[in-house]
């Protein structure tokens, strides 16, 4: 069963994802912030990380970097929601080390979509 790590600091949020992505037989954990899910990645070893762009702490690009900054983690595909201009044609120039970058708001149809993408 793949693992889904989704990190966003609006509850709401995490659990409408979550639910979907249960629903859809994936293994799902969550975490309010970046540090907190730098600390799941170590522990829990997901498949996929599914961030939030925007968090305090740290925010998804600095999570981003610190899972590729980790030869062990190379396997972790990445995947950033965020309100960005042009992001629906898929990964975002100014995200290069994303697999895949969603438009806020977003539908079901795209996060599955885009899991399937990348192979999860």
């Amino acid at each position: 069963m793949t693992r889904i790590l989704i990190v966003d600091d609006e509850p709401g949020i995490r659990q409408s994802i979550s639910t979907l992505l249960q629903l859809e037989d994936y293994d799902t954990a969550s975490a309010g912030d970046g540090e907190a899910a730098l600390q799941l990645v170590l522990q829990w070893a997901p498949d996929v990380v599914i961030s939030d762009l925007q968090m305090p702490k740290m925010d998804g690009l600095q999570l981003l970097a610190a899972i590729r900054a980790l030869p062990a983690l190379n396997h972790v595909r990445f995947i950033i929601l965020a309100g960005l201009p042009d992001s629906d044609q898929g990964t975002d120039q100014n995200l290069p080390l994303t697999d895949a970058c969603i438009a806020k708001p977003f539908t079901r149809w795209q996060l599955l979509t885009a899991l399937r993408s990348i192979g999860a």
